[in-house]
């Protein structure tokens, strides 16, 4: 009875901080935490590997920020931040965090993005994809084997993907959605599931660039 309660205290909370952001632009943050219900291992093939930038396993528990949007709770980004140096820039990015994306109405799940970096061990060209183990690697840009990348490792529905957290330079089409300079498909994935990994993508480098998280 007493977690009953406690759920439902939640959700007013939430009901609450929603009609407040619907009439107020500006974020709602609130205290929140991640908990992990699975491991996050390093993924490793003959071409790449990918580390969480901190060991993230099952139970393990994150202090985290929660930002409320007209729909309720839409991003929920560890305290715990990791420091990249990005084309001479340090970037600041959670650790873990969870993004409401475009699919929410139909799997009522967030999408998982996880720092990490991605060490290639094979040399990548523009318009060249490489296949290596169920994954499907594509470069934008020349990538040369031995580099290590920083990333996002994006997860959903048993699926995973990695995406270079740096963009590929914007084309002369301002109307087309960037693009990572390195992403790394699930061979599973279908484009609609790539659609929803680059859509939290976009929101988690979208949020880090615009200092949310510091906040």
């Amino acid at each position: 009875m007493k977690k009953f309660s406690s759920t439902l205290a939640l959700m007013a909370l939430l009901t609450i901080a929603a009609l407040a952001n619907a009439q107020n632009p500006r974020p709602t943050f609130i205290d929140s935490d991640i908990r992990l219900v699975v491991d996050y291992p390093p993924i490793a093939t003959k071409a790449f590997t990918t580390t969480p930038v901190l060991p993230l396993h099952k139970g393990a528990v994150q202090p985290a920020k929660g930002i409320i949007g007209p729909l309720g709770l839409t991003q929920m980004w560890s305290l715990r931040l990791q420091s990249f140096t990005l084309g001479g820039q340090t970037l600041s990015v959670p650790v873990i965090g969870s993004v409401r994306c475009s699919n929410f109405s139909d799997t009522g799940s967030f999408t998982r993005v996880i720092a990490s970096t991605t060490s290639i061990k094979a040399a990548l060209q523009p318009g060249q994809p490489l296949h290596s183990g169920a994954y499907l690697i594509e470069a934008t840009q020349p990538i040369h084997a031995g580099e290590t990348i920083p990333t996002l490792l994006v997860t959903f529905s048993d699926k995973f993907f990695i995406f270079s957290i740096e963009a590929a330079p914007q084309t002369q089409q301002k109307d087309l959605a960037p693009q990572p300079r390195l992403s790394v498909v699930s061979a599973r994935a279908t484009p609609a599931d790539r659609a929803i990994a680059l859509e939290a993508w976009q929101t988690s480098t979208q949020s880090a660039r615009s200092g949310l998280y510091t906040k």
